[in-house]
């Protein structure tokens, strides 16, 4: 007997979906099926059309996103408001992840650069929650945070190192 579309599970297939793109994220990649699926249910899914903000440059962060469908340009806003672009984000990308351990103001804002974009969202407040109620994951979560955020700092620092000899030169 096959599902009926009006009536069936419509939350099933999205819930398994979210599953999947977690496992692609190194925050979460070291969660097992369990810890994933008890956390699944503090993570948002949220459409955006083009040209639409996720989030602007010097607002307040509130929590990470992982591209689901479409395309996200990353840009930083320069002294003539001119944005230039830092970054491109497809299917599987995460952003973010920074507003999860602190408030700060971002560095950059989000754009959806193609229609129809559609993010998995986590906030801190969620985050806050599963320290509550599943500290062992929330601390394999947190753990996680800190490796991309090192791993991140790293690159920049390589970057900035290779931009200065090239200023010497």
């Amino acid at each position: 007997m096959s599902e009926n579309p009006i009536w069936g599970n419509i939350f099933k297939k999205d819930k398994e979906s979210i599953r999947a793109y977690l496992k692609k994220v190194p925050i979460f990649d070291s969660l097992t099926d369990l810890e994933l699926k008890k956390i699944e249910r503090f993570m948002q899914i949220r459409k955006y059309m083009l040209n639409e903000y996720i989030f602007r440059q010097s607002e307040p962060g509130a929590g990470m996103y992982i591209m689901k469908t479409g395309e996200v340009g990353i840009q930083l806003e320069t002294a003539n408001k001119k944005p230039k672009e830092l970054a491109q984000l497809t299917n599987g990308s995460f952003f973010g992840e920074m507003a999860l351990l602190d408030e700060s103001m971002r560095s950059a804002a989000a754009i959806a650069i193609s229609d129809h974009v559609e993010v998995i969202s986590f906030f801190r407040g969620d985050l806050l929650k599963v320290i509550e109620e599943y500290p062992a994951i929330a601390c394999k979560i947190l753990w996680n945070i800190g490796g991309v955020i090192s791993k991140r700092v790293r690159q920049s620092n390589e970057l900035l190192n290779a931009y200065q000899k090239q200023e010497i030169e």
